[in-house]
């Protein structure tokens, strides 16, 4: 057996195995690499820590599982960019790091705005649900009653709290 047949037959006995190596490869291709893909995934990264672009490059390596490693080429001229915008600094030992501007436009605020509107969305489809097929909803009635009560009592200290 060669040794691409060997890789593809490890491959096979993976949990991701039965997508075969063929399938891997274009799987590598659409999670990794794809226009766009690089701007948020370094902010994301720069969220955690600040880096350079080598420990960039290293994290998306190491994120892939190997399959993908970013060149210089299409890193530095978007930490370039993203400087520009003011979006993130640079430290004086050479590692980037976000700014309060950056901060200030992606604040908790829009990820609560956006985990409300989920709910919202949620509980549009069981109270569409109840009308079309309420027995299938009365299965799950202890675990609304439990989120209703969860909610109620955040409400509560929201406003206990002098919030809205």
């Amino acid at each position: 057996m060669n040794d691409d047949n060997q890789d593809r037959e490890r491959l096979h006995h993976r949990p991701w195995g039965n997508l075969g190596f063929r399938r891997m490869e274009h799987l590598r291709r659409i999670q990794f690499g794809q226009r766009g893909f690089l701007r948020p995934q370094m902010l994301q990264l720069l969220e955690k820590r600040p880096m350079n672009g080598v420990d960039i490059m290293n994290e998306l390596q190491e994120m892939s599982h190997g399959w993908y490693r970013p060149s210089p080429g299409s890193i530095y001229p978007l930490l370039e960019q993203l400087e520009k915008e003011g979006l993130i600094a640079k430290s004086k030992n050479g590692e980037f790091e976000l700014t309060a501007a950056y901060r200030e436009q992606s604040g908790i605020g829009d990820d609560v705005a956006t985990a409300l509107s989920v709910m919202e969305s949620n509980t549009s489809y069981l109270e569409d649900l109840q009308k079309t097929d309420g027995a299938s909803l009365s299965k799950c009635r202890d675990r609304i009653e439990k989120l209703t009560r969860r909610l109620e009592a955040l409400n509560g200290s929201l406003q206990s709290s002098g919030g809205p």
